[in-house]
């Protein structure tokens, strides 16, 4: 026996307000789960599908509370779910995620500041190796954080690796 066209239920949809709080567990339609992982704005989200670990970018995402069309809203019959517009499907293996170049991407601009300035932030990176004879790994680190504290140890120029340029407080 299939399903006929006056077994589905047709229903009204209405857009509610969200702001995608990361780590916020959010439902679909569909019955699937789905946690915040990033949100970059302008109704663009990082999701992770909570029983596949598929990760997506939903793009034009909102949240929606529905009922049956012929029926008046109450607690009983009303549904909250997200939708999106279009997704990009990232798959399931987190090394293979470009989560910088994602930001890159889909974030949003910063707005200025009060003053209608942009805080850049220009964040070095500068790394050195230093060889110790011990007789734990933890001696050998305790040695070299003292010796880093007295000055002894000093990274400058010579050891620069990288440098990173981003809005102040965004995460790189």
């Amino acid at each position: 026996m299939g399903v006929t066209v006056t077994d589905l239920v047709v229903y009204h949809y209405e857009k509610q307000p969200s702001d995608f709080k990361v780590g916020e567990l959010l439902h679909n339609f569909n019955g699937n789960d789905y946690r915040v992982m990033e949100n970059y704005g302008r109704g663009d989200v990082l999701l992770m599908q909570m029983n596949t670990g598929m990760f997506v970018v939903a793009e034009g995402i909102a949240t929606y509370k529905r009922y049956p069309k012929d029926e008046s809203p109450t607690e009983k019959n009303m549904q909250t779910g997200i939708e999106w517009d279009s997704g990009v499907y990232l798959g399931n293996d987190i090394t293979s995620i470009n989560f910088k170049k994602l930001r890159e991407e889909y974030g949003a601009p910063p707005e200025p500041n009060e003053q209608g300035e942009y805080e850049i932030e220009i964040n070095e990176t500068l790394s050195h190796t230093e060889c110790v004879k011990a007789d734990s790994y933890y001696e050998a680190l305790d040695d070299v954080k003292d010796r880093y504290d007295r000055s002894e140890i000093v990274l400058d120029a010579e050891s620069f690796v990288d440098v990173d340029f981003a809005p102040k407080g965004r995460s790189r």
